[in-house]
């Protein structure tokens, strides 16, 4: 290990300083990466890794280390040299480590510990039969004070600051370090009791004045937004509490919604569907985005727009999806182009050239068709999707072959849905890690014409790269959708970012997300046609430029620069 191993001539050989170092150290967990966790008996934490062939003492801080001024302190911590030896392991400061790093170091040593939306449940270790921790210790660990021992011992009503083997410990959420509250499962502001009869177990939902069945119920527990879903499980539920007449019901009547059909954030903690969905955040959290890129400088932004040519994908009242999801795509794109450095590629095109329409309600058009080599003229929707992932992925290659990160290129897919009336506003689904395991390829004729096939027929991904995708796409959608809240647009009021889509009882990720190779993508429902509300905005060019305008602002979010950092934007581009 590092420790001494840069300054060996004090501190005696490599090899010595290892097993000394080694012999103080009460736990040792490898991670997926090559580098350790390390708990010492004296109760430090922290992280050892190797630098890559030629990495210097900066460009190695930086790749484990939020702070720019980290390598002084990694550099203090490891004798005070500032180079660094191959194949030896140097000691990284917990405290100083990235947020992805610190989620990985702490799941990793404590690996009996659960991330529940009070809090982080921390189970106490113990070394021959004794805890060899405190709650300063756990204060320390989870908060970055100790000092915040005291408002952990209160809130666990502890009068003893020593620890037993096997305690288990709530950290409150509002005192975690930022790495760690963003792994929680969202917190629900809804009051649930659980309870069991000869049908089954059920949870209760007391009614509150002005909740409605359908959205206040259903679309809220279940998940499910589509009208046909909506109202066959609300009858479902109706049934299943006695309730005659869905539209009659009176306040605080108790609603029985069976656990087969809750999300599972929404079951009892402790069950097994809840406890794997919160493993699985926590999982997926330890990935977060840690490329900053001013102006989006070596940033690649894959455009996509949903279905076009033949395919109009939702059509109400003569509004056809195609046409103005892709009038937003373009006018995305021309921001980005006109005021970012960014390279940004769209997936389709209808006509000669990307032009923006200066008119509220758009002519019908069923020319667009996907990039590919040689492109597409959508006929067939099936094989639009699929192209279009197929043209992503040949995208993603090109970019990092050049030489580029694979973390600066992003994809967005601009869609808007047809869901239950009740519903308003934006969504993103992201590819879950569960919804991804296979190879994907596809062989008939319209494909193997196009280069980006051939280049490479079939893909598929490793469990590490799912997961990771799932984190980074969960942080730009957040990102995304925090844009829209900033400028009063419109988001789905119960679980807008979703890692999946339930319909028919059947939960999958969206083809052209679940086969597609770039790390951080989402499909954006920009809203809901079925509402009239909805609907009528997206007719007009204000609200597809607003649209358009967030969807650059959360990119830029992203990758860590405000709208503010970056010169005025040009109010009138593209309207």
């Amino acid at each position: 290990m590092l420790v001494a191993i840069l300054c060996h001539l004090a501190l005696g050989s490599p090899g010595s300083a290892e097993e000394s170092e080694a012999s103080r150290a009460a736990l040792r967990v490898h991670l997926r990466d090559g580098s350790v966790a390390v708990l010492t008996e004296t109760h430090d934490l922290y992280l050892e890794a190797s630098p890559r062939r030629g990495e210097g003492l900066l460009s190695f801080s930086r790749r484990f280390c939020s702070n720019e001024d980290a390598a002084a302190l990694v550099a203090a911590e490891n004798g005070g040299s500032n180079k660094l030896l191959a194949g030896i392991r140097y000691r990284i400061p917990f405290a100083v480590l990235e947020s992805s790093y610190q989620v990985q170091v702490l799941g990793s040593l404590f690996e009996d510990d659960r991330a529940v939306a009070e809090g982080w449940q921390h189970r106490v270790l113990s070394a021959n039969g004794h805890s060899r921790e405190s709650l300063w210790n756990v204060a320390e660990w989870f908060t970055g004070q100790g000092e915040n021992y005291r408002a952990i011992r209160e809130k666990n009503a502890l009068t003893d600051d020593d620890l037993t083997p096997g305690q288990v410990v709530l950290v409150p959420a509002h005192l975690l370090r930022p790495s760690l509250r963003s792994a929680l499962p969202p917190s629900s502001p809804y009051h649930l009791e659980y309870s069991t009869d000869s049908t089954g177990e059920f949870a209760i939902y007391r009614l509150k004045p002005g909740e409605a069945l359908y959205s206040s119920v259903v679309v809220r527990f279940t998940g499910r937004v589509f009208a046909e879903d909506v109202n066959a499980l609300a009858q479902e539920v109706a049934n299943r509490s006695g309730i005659g007449d869905v539209t009659d019901i009176p306040i605080g009547y108790e609603v029985k919604i069976p656990f087969n059909l809750l999300l599972p954030e929404y079951l009892p903690a402790g069950h097994p569907e809840r406890q794997e969905y919160e493993q699985g955040l926590i999982a997926s959290a330890q990935f977060s985005n840690v490329v900053t890129a001013s102006r989006l400088r070596g940033v690649t932004v894959v455009l996509d727009s949903g279905h076009g040519g033949k395919d109009v994908g939702a059509s109400v009242s003569g509004v056809w999806e195609s046409l103005y999801v892709y009038d937003i795509m373009v006018r995305t794109m021309k921001i980005l182009e006109g005021e970012t450095a960014a390279k940004v590629i769209a997936t389709t095109q209808d006509g000669k050239a990307h032009v923006v329409t200066q008119r509220d309600q758009l002519p019908y058009s069923k020319g667009h068709r996907v990039l590919t080599t040689p492109n597409y003229q959508i006929e067939d929707s099936r094989v639009g999707v699929h192209l279009r992932w197929y043209l992503s992925n040949s995208i993603y290659r090109q970019a990092v072959d050049n030489g580029g990160d694979a973390d600066n290129v992003v994809f967005v897919s601009i869609h808007a849905d047809t869901l239950h009336t009740s519903l308003r506003g934006a969504m993103d689904n992201n590819p879950g890690a569960r919804n991804r395991s296979g190879t994907y390829g596809k062989s008939a004729a319209v494909y193997a014409s196009r280069r980006e096939l051939n280049e490479r027929p079939q893909d598929s991904y490793s469990s590490r790269e799912r997961v990771k995708s799932e984190g980074l796409s969960r942080e730009l959608a957040s990102n995304l959708l925090g844009a829209f809240h900033e400028r009063g647009l419109a988001v789905h009021p119960d679980k807008p970012v979703r890692e999946k889509v339930i319909r028919k009882r059947r939960a999958w990720v969206p083809a052209v997300l679940r086969y597609n190779a770039i790390p951080a993508q989402v499909l954006l429902e920009v809203c809901n046609l079925a509402n009239s509300q909805d609907r009528k905005l997206m007719q007009t060019a204000k609200f597809r430029q607003e649209v358009a305008e967030a969807i650059v602002s959360g990119i830029l979010s992203y990758y860590g620069q405000a709208e503010g950092d970056d010169p005025a934007r040009v109010a009138a581009a593209g309207r």
